[in-house]
């Protein structure tokens, strides 16, 4: 292992200024971390020590990357132990790694590791809504969860989701397609069950800018930092102060019959005008 890697690694998250011994959820491009000098092992070793034996690294664990739709409308089969992360690298060897646990949801699924993360990925898959009230994703809300990005856009945010999941009755319009469509999962057991899902249209997956709101909320320090390195975004969101504004700010918007800052751009998008 090159351990100068592992503290550079280090270094960048007590730059950024990351809690430790806390539930960290790591969006990351093997890609691009590679080209700002940090090698996939060595980043996921020291993630883990930043995690601490108290803490809980999470990462997503999707096995699609076509829109949420289109993975639904093929009917794919879940294994837990079996399907592989569609999303990356580092992903893929986190989901690997011995004592990580995974979460049943055929979708939005996570990989978790620590102290919490039982609890973080359920016992069962998640109701209809992906992002809904018993989703891997609120509940890494209710405990305060920092979102870390490494080598990814700030539009790379799941979370975002959540928030319109909560706001979707004051939209123009909706966010989920109104059929349920079956998936099939098959749990660690080896046992077979159908879960029935919403898809998210693809607009809300395509137009969405959750960098919006760095501009819209102008957060402190202490909520957000970012910097880049080689070409490679960096950065932390402390995702309580971030939902309590997002939850505020699309409140205030559908008021006023408008989108949120992160999907202003789908009143150019066909389908998505106000209902009526």
């Amino acid at each position: 292992m090159n351990d100068s890697v592992q503290n550079d690694v280090t270094a960048l998250l007590e730059t950024l200024r990351v809690p430790r011994q806390r539930v960290l959820y790591v969006q990351a491009s093997a890609d691009w971390i590679q080209r700002a000098g940090f090698g996939v092992s060595e980043t996921l070793v020291a993630l883990l020590d930043w995690a601490g034996d108290r803490g809980t690294l999470v990462m997503p664990s999707y096995p699609f990357h076509t829109t949420h739709q289109q993975y639904l409308q093929s009917h794919a089969t879940y294994d837990v132990c079996r399907t592989p992360s569609g999303i990356g690298l580092l992903p893929e060897v986190f989901r690997r790694t011995e004592g990580a646990v995974r979460s049943l949801d055929p979708d939005f699924c996570v990989t978790a590791f620590g102290a919490e993360a039982q609890a973080m990925v359920g016992a069962e898959p998640a109701s209809a809504d992906p992002f809904g009230a018993d989703s891997s994703y609120q509940r890494m809300l209710d405990c305060g969860a920092t979102l870390v990005g490494l080598g990814v856009s700030l539009n790379t945010n799941s979370f975002i989701h959540v928030i319109d999941s909560r706001a979707e009755s004051g939209y123009p319009s909706p966010v989920y397609d109104d059929c349920l469509m079956p998936m099939t999962v098959i749990d660690a057991a080896g046992r077979s069950r159908e879960v029935m899902r919403k898809a998210l249209r693809p607009q809300f997956q395509q137009l969405t800018a959750p960098s919006a709101i760095v501009t819209a909320m102008k957060p402190t320090e202490d909520v957000f930092a970012t910097l880049e390195i080689g070409g490679a975004r960096f950065f932390k969101w402390d995702l309580a102060a971030w939902s309590t504004w997002c939850v505020e700010h699309a409140r205030q918007q559908s008021a006023a019959g408008a989108w949120p800052c992160w999907l202003r751009r789908l009143d150019q998008a066909p389908g998505t005008q106000q209902l009526g």
